[in-house]
């Protein structure tokens, strides 16, 4: 691959989805793990063995790092639900916390338990519902999922082509993997007089996963706020029960999204009870996490999180939840802006965004517009200059050199970044890793344009061509 200079310009109608706020550790600096392996030597409860009527405890984090107990009843199993060869308990929880906050964000995968054995992980919710009533995902099913393998795949064989027009287009998308479910009324063939009967045709969706932006403005977040919620993300501006927190940028931007550990096996981490994203193999930072408190609101109520010790890596994200393992460092892309203002000064930016073909292009493009948002004024013409280098291993660097002057010019920069690496590694190469990204920013607050009035030939000449 050349050293090529990518014409580049992007609209911010990406999604921005995910996550939380974490003390910035070097690039692969794994925390030794103090997440207790509570129930690691107890059994399973036979999912055949459930019945309606029964009792038992779940545990999640209300305030700080220690879960805390509440109690809930078994109203009902309800198979095939949400999905082929799944099934999903229904339960009615209570006790001083949960009657006061319902099910909330954050309490994905918070583990359930029946005679000290260990049933499933809280993932689901009735939005509105005047009691706290939740949706559970079997722990078999969590662990079968990811016993089916764990490699990421690799791309396709077929390399995907890319256009100019197309590196140089302005309505950039993000392309995000689409959840199996995410909401739907709740449809099932109950018996008369059944526990469920009730919530049958009420609204059922998966606990939204509530996200902390550290260093991201307010206005930068109201751009993606929409999609964050359809994609089942709750942003949060902060502005066995362990909580548990998923890395995406780290450094001068921090993203992170928050949820509750239901099993540990060894190094095998298992949580929240229900696809993050659905990204399948992944490969995101597992960080330790403490809450400051979980926030009662009639809407939805959420969990306030931040993100402490990287302990390990996600690397599955699927249908019943995601999986981890202990010791592992994740691959992530580091990230080096130095923005010149319009008054003259140089600021500097370091942090690190995930390794992902869907995530990276909307993280890159989220901070590179927050970058120059939060430094120059929002509204006017302005002028930003552009030059970077793309990083990739095994291959010269990829210049890209653009200026922009226009009334949304952040907007077009931030994406002239985004669409040259979303090429990259949607190209369906093998081993296409980018191992860094270093941009050099100007900004202005004049509008440098000129505009091409007319073309005139000086002579004209004739040329008779002879066969």
């Amino acid at each position: 691959m050349k050293s090529v200079k990518t014409s580049t310009i992007s609209l911010l109608t990406l999604i921005a989805i995910l996550a939380g706020s974490m003390s910035v550790l070097g690039q692969g600096t794994i925390a030794k793990t103090t997440l207790k392996p509570s129930t690691a030597a107890k059994a399973l409860f036979p999912l055949e063995d459930l019945r309606a009527g029964m009792k038992g405890i779940a545990r999640t984090v209300f305030s700080g790092s220690e879960p805390q107990e509440f109690t809930l009843e078994i109203l009902g199993v309800l198979p095939g639900f949400t999905g082929p060869r799944q099934t999903t308990i229904i339960a009615k929880l209570s006790g001083a916390n949960v009657d006061k906050t319902g099910v909330f964000a954050g309490m994905s995968g918070s583990p359930v338990f029946i005679d000290d054995r260990l049933v499933g992980a809280i993932a689901y919710s009735f939005p509105f519902s005047k009691e706290p009533v939740c949706g559970i995902t079997p722990i078999q099913e969590m662990i079968q999922i990811f016993e089916q393998g764990t490699d990421r795949p690799k791309h396709n064989a077929e390399a995907r082509t890319t256009s100019f027009t197309e590196l140089a287009g302005t309505d950039w998308k993000a392309r995000l993997p689409k959840p199996s479910f995410s909401s739907g009324s709740l449809i099932a063939p109950v018996t008369a007089g059944s526990a469920l009967a009730p919530l049958m045709g009420q609204q059922i969706q998966q606990i939204a996963t509530p996200v902390v932006f550290t260093g991201i403005s307010q206005e930068s977040l109201s751009l993606f706020s929409p999609e964050l919620i359809r994609s089942g993300l709750l942003p949060v501006t902060l502005t066995p029960g362990t909580s548990v927190s998923v890395q995406l940028a780290r450094g001068d931007y921090s993203i992170a999204a928050s949820g509750t550990v239901t099993f540990r096996d060894g190094e095998r981490i298992y949580a929240f009870g229900h696809p993050f994203l659905g990204l399948g193999g992944s490969d995101m930072p597992m960080t330790e996490s403490s809450v400051i408190t979980v926030i009662a609101n009639a809407y939805n109520s959420f969990k306030l999180a931040v993100p402490g010790r990287m302990v390990g890596a996600i690397s599955q994200d699927r249908a019943t939840g995601v999986f981890g393992q202990l010791g592992h460092a994740p691959r992530m892309i580091p990230v080096k802006i130095n923005l010149h203002t319009s008054r003259d000064r140089v600021e500097q930016f370091s942090y690190e965004v995930v390794s992902d073909e869907f995530l990276t292009p909307l993280l890159v493009n989220l901070t590179v517009f927050n970058t120059i948002a939060t430094r120059e004024r929002s509204v006017g013409e302005s002028t930003i200059t552009v030059n970077g280098l793309i990083a990739v291993e095994g291959q010269a660097p990829i210049a890209v050199q653009r200026r922009f002057s226009a009334a949304n010019a952040a907007v077009m920069a931030a994406g002239s970044i985004a669409i040259p690496v979303q090429a990259l590694l949607s190209s369906g190469f093998d081993e296409v890793n980018i191992k860094g990204i270093v941009l050099d920013i100007g900004s202005s607050e004049e509008k440098r344009a000129a505009t091409l009035e007319r073309v005139r030939l000086t002579r004209l000449r004739r040329t008779i061509a002879c066969t």
